[in-house]
């Protein structure tokens, strides 16, 4: 007689810290202060993000651990206020901004280190001025880098896409481009890992999949989402208040 099949367990629910960028001084948007404290029907623009992330926790497949912001002074004490509202019970940090996207995640994890999380934790690195991401992306990363060490989200380019080099220009193959976006998601050890090489050697990058990818852990790249945008320009504050309106 056949034994019966036993059943595979689940794998555990990952646990995810938030590393949230709001630390930039957003000049390009204009205005009298930087576009992620722009005040919204949702509220302060780089909570908006923050928000969705928390609402997804467990109904998604993923756990949050703690939610680090960088900020810059003159709005800590708004951020410090915004993230006691959104989670009371959860551990918070606020961290200075760096010179450069890489040093602000740098000082962003610093902090994360202060609570000791674990090698295969794992760390989202999201751009406050990305509101509309949702907690479907989020998970489907968070399943990836869990799997992998490390996921980023892509969209197909819909741009013919150049090299300016010297004399000419080159011309790109567009099918095999990607426009990368965030959350981006990786393991704890490697990301503190990269972090760290690249503060000792003043190394910098334009995201944090660029950074593992120089210290030879390439992330997985999953599908974006068309709605995930910037905001950028002065119109893109304009669209994202109405949206966030509806």
């Amino acid at each position: 007689m056949t034994a019966p099949r036993r059943p595979e367990l689940s794998r555990p629910i990952p646990l995810v810290h938030l590393v949230h960028l709001a630390g930039g001084r957003g000049l390009r948007a204009g205005g009298n202060q930087p576009k992620q404290f722009l005040m919204t029907a949702r509220g302060p623009l780089f909570s908006v993000s923050l928000q969705t992330f928390l609402a997804g926790e467990g109904g998604h497949g993923y756990r949050l651990g703690a939610v680090v912001v960088t900020a810059p002074v003159a709005g800590r004490g708004g951020v410090e206020t915004e993230l006691a509202r959104l989670r009371p019970d959860g551990p918070l940090r606020v961290a200075e901004p760096g010179p450069t996207r890489t040093a602000s995640t740098w000082q962003a994890l610093t902090k994360l280190a202060e609570l000791e999380p674990a090698p295969d934790d794992l760390v989202a690195v999201h751009d406050a001025a990305r509101p509309f991401a949702s907690a479907d992306l989020l998970a489907a990363l968070v399943v990836q880098a869990a799997a992998s060490g490390g996921a980023v989200p892509g969209l197909p380019v819909t741009d013919t896409i150049v090299w300016t080099g010297d004399p000419q220009v080159e011309y790109l193959e567009r099918d095999a481009l990607r426009a990368v976006q965030t959350p981006q998601v990786f393991r704890w050890d490697l990301l503190h890992a990269a972090h760290r090489w690249a503060a000792e050697n003043g190394r910098d990058f334009t995201d944090d999949g660029g950074l593992l990818a120089v210290r030879g852990h390439p992330p997985v790249l999953v599908p974006g989402e068309p709605g995930n945008w910037k905001v950028t320009s002065q119109q893109d504050c304009l669209r994202a208040v109405d949206l966030l309106a509806e």
